[in-house]
C-alpha cells in the first residue's frame, strides 16, 4: 500500500502540474487531454484503493476537464477556480493518508 501512496501522490503532482499549465495557457485541446487522462486514471486508482474522498474529488476534476475550449470560455474563471479548489481537497486527502 505505501508503494501505491507514494505512486499516486507523485501522480497527482503531476496532475497539479498538468491543471496549472492547462490554466495558464488558453485551454489547449492536448493539454486539456492529457490533465484529463490523468485525472480519469488517478480517480479509477483511488477508486480501486477504497479512498473515497480523493475519487470523489477527482470525479470533479475530471468534469471539469471535459469541457471543450468553447465550453469554459464563459466561465473559464470560475472553472479554474473550483479545479484549484478540488486539487487542494485531494491533497488534504493525500497527507492524511501519509501521516
Amino acid at each position: 500500500m505505501r508503494d501505491l501512496t507514494t505512486d499516486f501522490a507523485k501522480a497527482c503532482t503531476a496532475l497539479d502540474a498538468a491543471v496549472l499549465d492547462l490554466l495558464s495557457g488558453g485551454w489547449d485541446e492536448a493539454p486539456r487531454r492529457q490533465a484529463h487522462d490523468l485525472a480519469v486514471a488517478l480517480r479509477q486508482a483511488a477508486r480501486g484503493a477504497g479512498w473515497r474522498d480523493s475519487e470523489s474529488d477527482l470525479r470533479a476534476v475530471e468534469s471539469l476537464l471535459a469541457l471543450s475550449s468553447r465550453e469554459v470560455q464563459p466561465v473559464r474563471r470560475a472553472v479554474g477556480d473550483r479545479l484549484l479548489e478540488f486539487l487542494g481537497e485531494l491533497r488534504k486527502s493525500r497527507l492524511s493518508r501519509t501521516a
